[in-house]
């Protein structure tokens, strides 16, 4: 049979380490402390956001002419001159025209919520002046100024400006995330 050989040794991973640190003794002394393991620092909770209210049952009569003007107690002037007059500048915006109202209501609350979790501050929601013939009142213009006065993320809302829709739409200001 064959003339039997060592299998070459494995080079010391560790020799080339020792030959650059050289000889090491000991600390004197107590022993080093020990060091905790690191621990992953706690991710912040994220703020759940208010449930909105549930749409109004009943709503009040609001003729199409007419115009809002709503601010929640304690909203500063300064934040409420954001919605008035002609430099108004929406971040977002919903068009509920040619919707029926449960449509409408479940858009207005999904819009709300887009807008609070991307950080909007001032929107307008168009509702249209509900001027069709064979109807007296507006149906969806009731409907976005009451779910916007019981939502509480909403701070003001003001109808639009003539240029953005006069009393068919609404600027609405929301709180900061």
């Amino acid at each position: 049979m064959g003339s039997k050989t060592d299998p070459p040794e494995a080079p010391d991973p560790g020799a080339e380490f020792r030959a650059a640190v050289g000889p090491v003794r000991p600390l004197r002394g107590a022993p080093p402390a020990k060091v905790p393991a690191a621990t992953r620092p706690a991710t912040p909770r994220r703020k759940r956001p208010d449930a909105p209210p549930p749409l109004p049952a009943v709503l009040p009569v609001i003729e199409p002419g007419a115009t809002v003007r709503l601010a929640r107690p304690g909203v500063p002037n300064r934040a409420l001159r954001r919605l008035d007059g002609e430099l108004f500048v929406a971040e977002a915006q919903l068009d509920l025209h040619g919707l029926t109202a449960t449509q409408a209501g479940a858009a207005l609350q999904t819009f709300i919520a887009d807008c609070l979790a991307s950080g909007c501050e001032r929107v307008r929601i168009i509702h249209g002046k509900g001027q069709r013939p064979g109807q007296d009142l507006p149906v969806l213009k009731p409907l976005v100024i009451e779910s916007l006065k019981g939502h509480p993320a909403v701070l003001a809302l003001r109808s639009a400006g003539p240029r953005d829709g006069g009393s068919g739409a609404v600027r609405v200001l929301l709180r900061r995330a």
